[in-house]
């Protein structure tokens, strides 16, 4: 076997190995949300996680340095699966009204779905004005939502609406529904689609000749 051999064998197992620890990282950061949106951030820590995930606090230890580096890890991995799946909805190849009634929908049905994993992710950003760990996750996930709206302004034909005030918009909404679907107001989703489409129809409308 020549040394070059001897170099790529060691590559493959070193590829390998690193791809073994971020599956089992993944694992364990599914278990961890599961644990993290029924309690919230304050309330949670690693040996509680650990114990309604059914692993040794020990395990936690080994791939994460600590409660931040496993929420981060957590909150990253679970929203950009969610953005993933908005952008596969701006994909679509349809016209712009049928994909704003489709990017609503896909809104709304997540609030639905997933709405204590939405709950976590406010939480961490509230975190975030008071533990300087967490501003650059929280900033990475805005960012990409900014430009998914910006993608969904382009893809409707609005480029004259500046995607970060529109996602101000969006998110406030978003939130709001949000907390009264959680509070057991199970008409939020259905009432936020209604009045995200009148929002959207109002704040993208094309400026007049005299604007």
């Amino acid at each position: 076997m020549t040394k070059i051999d001897k170099m790529s064998r060691l590559v493959e197992k070193a590829d390998a190995k690193s791809a073994k620890r971020t599956r089992k990282k993944d694992d364990l950061a599914d278990s961890a949300i599961a644990a993290l949106k029924q309690l919230g951030y304050a309330r949670t820590s690693l040996r509680d996680i650990a114990e309604l995930s059914g692993v040794a606090v020990g395990t936690l230890h080994y791939y994460f340095e600590d409660k931040v580096d496993l929420i981060t890890y957590c909150v990253r991995r679970y929203k950009i699966s969610f953005m993933k799946e908005m952008q596969s909805i701006l994909s679509d190849d349809v016209e712009a009204t049928q994909l704003a009634e489709r990017f609503i929908k896909g809104l709304s049905r997540s609030i639905r779905r997933d709405a204590e994993t939405h709950r976590l992710w406010y939480d961490i950003r509230s975190q975030a004005m008071f533990d300087p760990a967490f501003h650059e996750v929280v900033q990475d996930i805005e960012n990409g939502l900014i430009d998914i709206v910006g993608e969904f302004l382009t893809r409707t034909g609005n480029t004259h609406s500046e995607a970060t005030p529109v996602y101000l918009v969006l998110d406030a909404a978003f939130r709001f529904h949000l907390q009264k679907y959680l509070a057991g107001d199970q008409s939020m989703p259905a009432r936020f689609e209604a009045q995200v489409s009148m929002l959207l129809a109002s704040i993208t409308a094309a400026p007049t000749s005299g604007d």
